[in-house]
């Protein structure tokens, strides 16, 4: 059965391959991903006793942070090890962590590679975030009696239906799974329907309530604003959303001069396209690579590496959260939250549906469904401090009210980690 799965798997790598390069999506990483990992790195791990944590990309290796600072502390003498999939969540985590934790490229589901990466670290636990299902790798974790652990995980709406299709497919890789710390109890119930063991499955809640950056301490100088200007900040946006906040902005500012617009696209990459289309407009961009002095109102300051939104959330006026009004999704809204920011959203916010169900039951968000919808609401809180400040005090309520998955969780992989 393995034989021709790692057939299929490996044919629909080289298929895919020339859209991979046609996007530019493949990088040096996936030599490492093949399973050939340089001896240096394997005589890393081989001195000593490796947790294995793995997050997809950007949100997920974010989100395994308190984790990651728990089993550090109740682990000491263990090394944590953190593969990652993609080249922004890699690029990420060598920059968040540093040294405390080993990153490596995730290994493809094939069975030479995870072999090779099994051997070569020789996890103690694989901890994995979200629900990343995997026959090969949690086949040979299993032979190896290594226990995997499930945290934060959630199925979406979107992928449900996809999870069912494979269900029978998926039955013993999900049989393999030795804890389901599950976001919800909806994700609960469909992690079940799909065959896990209702025992192992436990409710722990949302790890990104716990993961708030509440020491940041941005100084507007670094981004070139001063603390007269009042930001409206674009966060993780997607194509076309940008084209939407920059009509937003050139009907608003003639009326604010402190008005500064900042955009910050998901994938900095975009950052060119970005630039050429505020110049389209008339005003002029500003690369944050680039800025070394105060932005004027004609200028757009344009984001063009990661690491910086929390210190921005910390100095916004209006945060809108990007891939919710042209691209579907929807990101994390607890960073502005944790700041007591007013929030807004457009409708498609499927990826992170509990956290905006409790954002909108405790009215700490507004949704808006079109760009209209969005220009009005941007403008009534611009115009209304009391109103944007009690959008943000009830946002901050929220979050403090759910905290509390990590514990839960720490406990739940305290009770299948080798001693």
């Amino acid at each position: 059965m393995m034989v021709l799965y790692d057939f299929a798997f490996l044919l629909s790598l080289i298929l895919y391959l020339p859209i991979l390069i046609l996007q530019d999506k493949w990088h040096s990483g996936f030599r490492e991903r093949l399973g050939f990992i340089s001896p240096e790195m394997m005589e890393t791990p081989a001195a000593t006793r490796n947790i294995w944590v793995h997050a997809v990309s950007v949100g997920e290796a974010a989100a395994v942070e308190s984790i990651i600072t728990g089993l550090r502390r109740d682990y000491p003498g263990h090394r944590i090890v953190l593969t990652v999939t993609t080249r922004t969540g890699h690029s990420f985590a060598r920059q968040k962590y540093g040294a405390a934790a080993m990153v490596l490229w995730s290994p493809l589901d094939l069975s030479i590679a995870v072999g090779k990466f099994i051997r070569a670290i020789r996890p103690v636990i694989y901890i994995v975030a979200e629900t990343e299902l995997w026959p090969n790798l949690f086949l040979r974790l299993s032979q190896d009696r290594v226990p995997i652990v499930i945290v934060n995980g959630r199925i979406s709406d979107r992928a449900f239906p996809r999870y069912r299709f494979v269900r029978k497919l998926l039955e013993n890789t999900i049989r393999r799974v030795k804890i389901f710390a599950m976001q919800s109890r909806l994700d609960a119930e469909r992690i079940i329907e799909m065959k896990a063991d209702a025992d192992r499955v436990h409710v722990t809640g949302n790890l990104k309530f716990d993961n708030v950056p509440e020491g940041v301490a941005a100084a507007p100088s670094d981004y070139g604003l001063d603390a007269e200007h009042r930001v409206l900040l674009a966060a993780s946006t997607h194509p076309g959303e940008e084209d939407i906040l920059l009509d937003i902005f050139q009907s608003l500012k003639s009326t604010d001069p402190a008005l500064r617009l900042v955009l910050v696209p998901r994938h900095p990459e975009r950052a060119f396209s970005i630039a050429e289309a505020v110049r389209k407009t008339g005003l002029a961009p500003v690369l944050l690579s680039g800025s070394h002095t105060v932005i004027r109102q004609e200028e757009v300051l344009i984001v063009d590496s990661i690491g910086h939104l929390a210190a921005l959330y910390s100095l916004a006026t209006v945060a809108f959260v990007g891939k919710s009004l042209t691209a579907r999704g929807g990101h994390n809204i607890i960073e502005p939250a944790v700041f007591g920011k007013p929030i807004v959203i457009g409708p498609h916010m499927q990826n992170f549906h509990d956290i905006t169900q409790a954002f909108l039951t405790g009215n700490g968000v507004i949704q808006v469904k079109d760009a209209a919808a969005l220009k009005a609401a941007v403008k009534k809180l611009l115009d209304e401090p009391d109103t944007s400040r009690d959008l943000g005090d009830r946002a901050r309520t929220i979050v403090h009210r759910h905290r509390g998955a990590t514990a839960r969780t720490l406990d739940l992989i305290r009770g299948v980690i080798p001693q």
